[in-house]
């Protein structure tokens, strides 16, 4: 691929990437304050029209929920009641639209903000279908979202990071320099710090409990021990691509930053989900669980051999190999971290 194609491709990803993490983050269920998931209008057998959370205005009284939302100029009131010491059980919902009474009820429930219900108003609010599809238009962004599902999201989310992660191994396999050291070495660093944090800190806890350490101090020990670890591998894997280093220390660096790729792949969930997308039966057969913690290891082998020798070519191949790999890793993982935090997953 000629350079200026690279450039632009690269440049396009990031604008895909920062586009969809706009739109989940404007149009997010968890950032709006209400009492509930998510409200859709339900006419008949035709399509759903989802209403962004984030139009409705609600009250929270001693007893009671109100929301208000302007749909169509025209004032969509909603309430519930629910009892003080049961504040997350709302009661019967209530609705009212242009001051006429219409059918409400719940139609399932999401985590978004803990465990929360679905509304659905089974009516057309008066509106014709003509209007009803204005309106699917009006808020085309959650509906977008929503008919591409839980499974669309993480789906779409996978394949900006494997694109992304293809690009930046491309662009590091022609120009290795000081960037694309950067981004390999990086990636090494966030998976010690991964494995600190989520291996090491809980086998620690464990150790050490009742030794008079409280939770939240605990925390703080191990977030600074993961920071720590995942600098320091990260400084170190980079010198080790740029100072002539013992034998020695160079299969020390090495075995450190293959345990460091070998933690990220592991835990970035990515592998699992890309091999589930091809059909593979990762979650539903004991043999082939087994198969990312196989292709996570035979990975952090790999790349712990190029970077022991320290040739010019294997140098090349290590920091395109863990440069592409660590972003397609830690763009999965974020790309999940942002649906969940947002209200799109469970």
């Amino acid at each position: 691929m000629p350079r200026f194609l690279l450039k632009r491709a690269i440049a396009l990803w990031l604008i895909l990437s920062a586009t969809l993490l706009a739109l989940l983050i404007s149009e997010s269920p968890t950032l709006a304050y209400t009492p509930f998931a998510s409200i859709e209008i339900q006419h008949g057998k035709g399509r759903i029209v989802h209403l962004p959370n984030r139009i409705f205005d609600c009250t929270q009284g001693a007893n009671r929920w109100q929301c208000n939302a302007l749909i169509s100029e025209q004032p969509l009131e909603m309430t519930w009641s629910y009892q003080p010491q049961y504040p997350n059980e709302l009661g019967e919902c209530r609705a009212t639209y242009a001051g006429k009474v219409i059918s409400c009820e719940a139609s399932g429930a999401d985590f978004v903000r803990g465990l929360q219900d679905r509304y659905k108003l089974w009516d057309d609010l008066g509106m014709s279908a003509s209007q009803l599809t204005g309106l699917r238009w009006q808020y085309w962004g959650i509906n977008l979202l929503m008919s591409l599902r839980e499974l669309g999201l993480i789906g779409l989310s996978l394949s900006l990071s494997v694109i992304g992660g293809v690009l930046v191994a491309v662009g590091a396999w022609r120009s290795p320099g000081r960037l694309a050291k950067g981004i390999a070495s990086l990636a090494c660093g966030v998976g010690m710090a991964l494995l600190v944090s989520n291996y090491f800190g809980q086998i620690l806890l464990e150790t050490l409990y009742g030794a008079g350490i409280s939770d939240e101090q605990w925390g703080w020990l191990t977030g600074g021990l993961a920071i720590a670890t995942g600098i320091g591998t990260w400084i170190s894997t980079a010198a080790l691509l740029y100072f002539p280093f013992s034998r020695v220390m160079r299969l020390l660096v090495s075995l450190l930053a293959g345990l460091s790729l070998f933690s990220l792949l592991a835990q970035s969930v990515g592998i699992s989900y890309l091999l589930s997308f091809l059909g593979l039966p990762i979650a539903n057969n004991l043999a082939w669980s087994r198969l990312p913690i196989f292709i996570a290891s035979g990975a952090a082998w790999l790349a712990a051999f190029w970077l022991y020798r320290k040739r010019p070519i294997n140098t090349r191949r290590f920091v395109s190999f863990t440069s592409g790999l660590g972003v397609f890793s830690i763009g999965s993982l974020m790309g999940l971290f942002c649906l969940l935090w947002l209200g799109y997953a469970d």
